[in-house]
């Protein structure tokens, strides 16, 4: 039914579009008021019917339209996490091998030799000192997912999680598609750029609210666009699941009781605002990678 339904919407309406016609018809050209006195209670019947078909099509069409949407975004939170665990197993693979290679110096006695290796092991891997650890696992996989992704693109891509999120009650998943949409948003918006491209992601707890900033460089949206980027379909993109990607941010933004605005001045900041049960303080500020917002 979901492959077919704006076929069956099609058909629906030139159905009805017939059945006007053929009232028209025997008004206007055949001056048969007897027998369209006789039809018209069926056709009236007929109209009506047709019509509650096209609303519950475009209904259908839709809740199809969200559905595929939700899938897509759920099948990209499971690739950060995929993503993620392949590169822990890489790590942990590179550790052991490098372990057993210093146990082998220092038992060969090659001191002097295992000493150079370490430094040059300390060397090239510093930057693990900024691995990701925000006591949210999915969010945890997000975030260092889209570092690399902003990387390999020639992004610099800094986030900075001040506050405890465990107060939050929002579904991972979620959360993961509203984060996820707009660092996806703010990663495509800065790649035409020249010139420096930055993003970066805040996290922090202010007036009972955990606030989430996502920054792009440049301002990326016109303020003509900004009061429409909201709304379901609208897209300058060439995906519909794009189209859709903010209007799905700002549903599940407002299902939490949440608000969500853009400021457009230096750069492209979304602000999304999520209320916490408890405000008694953060039992611990959870600092990440880059600079902050």
């Amino acid at each position: 039914m979901s492959k077919y339904s704006n076929y069956w919407a099609i058909i629906i309406i030139l159905l009805q579009t017939f059945f006007i016609l053929m009232v028209n018809h025997y008004v206007y050209i055949e001056k048969s008021f007897y027998a369209l006195e006789r039809l018209l209670p069926y056709i009236d019947i007929i109209i009506a019917v047709l019509t509650v078909l096209i609303i519950l099509s475009i209904k259908k069409h839709e809740e199809n339209t969200k559905k595929i949407t939700e899938v897509s975004l759920l099948k990209e939170h499971l690739s950060n996490i995929e993503t993620l665990l392949t590169l822990l197993q890489s790590q942990k693979h590179e550790h052991t091998r490098h372990i057993q290679t210093l146990q082998a110096m220092i038992y060969l006695g090659e001191i002097e030799a295992a000493e150079s290796y370490l430094e040059e092991l300390v060397e090239e891997y510093w930057y693990l000192q900024d691995t990701i650890q925000v006591g949210h696992p999915a969010l945890t996989a997000l975030l260092n997912t889209k570092q690399q992704v902003g990387e390999s693109k020639g992004i610099e891509f800094a986030f900075n999680v001040k506050c405890d999120l465990s107060r939050l009650h929002v579904n991972s998943w979620e959360l993961c598609s509203i984060l996820g949409n707009l660092i996806d948003n703010a990663l495509e918006a800065v790649l035409p750029l020249k010139g420096k491209k930055r993003v970066s992601v805040e996290i922090k707890k202010e007036n009972g609210y955990i606030n989430f900033y996502v920054s792009n460089s440049g301002v990326t949206i016109s303020e003509k666009n900004s009061t429409k980027i909201f709304n379901a379909g609208y897209t300058t993109k060439l995906s519909e699941a794009r189209g859709y990607g903010l209007h799905l941010v700002k549903k599940l933004v407002s299902k939490y009781n949440g608000n969500i605005k853009v400021i457009l001045k230096e750069k492209t900041t979304f602000i999304v605002s999520i209320p916490v049960k408890g405000d008694k303080g953060d039992k611990k500020a959870v600092l990440s990678s880059g600079a902050s917002h």
